[in-house]
């Protein structure tokens, strides 16, 4: 069951960075609203280990470039 949190911690922040940035069109706003949902779920204790929660930081870092490198947040006009 310990794998299932690190694996968990290695997609879903990222994935949600990417989402909110598509959503909002600012990369910046994404990386905040996601700091904010998981800096509530780390304060309500849903997290087991601090290993999860670095992984999560790093997973967010990792969504950040992923939206800097394929510029999700940009609007294409043709």
């Amino acid at each position: 069951m310990a794998l299932y949190w690190y694996m968990m911690a290695m997609v879903v922040p990222a994935v949600t960075v990417v989402v909110f940035a598509r959503l909002t069109r600012n990369k910046f706003i994404a990386v905040l609203l996601t700091f904010v949902i998981f800096g509530v779920s780390i304060y309500r204790g849903f997290y087991h280990s601090e290993w999860v929660i670095f992984v999560d930081a790093l997973s967010i870092v990792i969504g950040y470039m992923l939206v800097e490198i394929f510029q999700v947040d940009q609007i294409d006009e043709e």
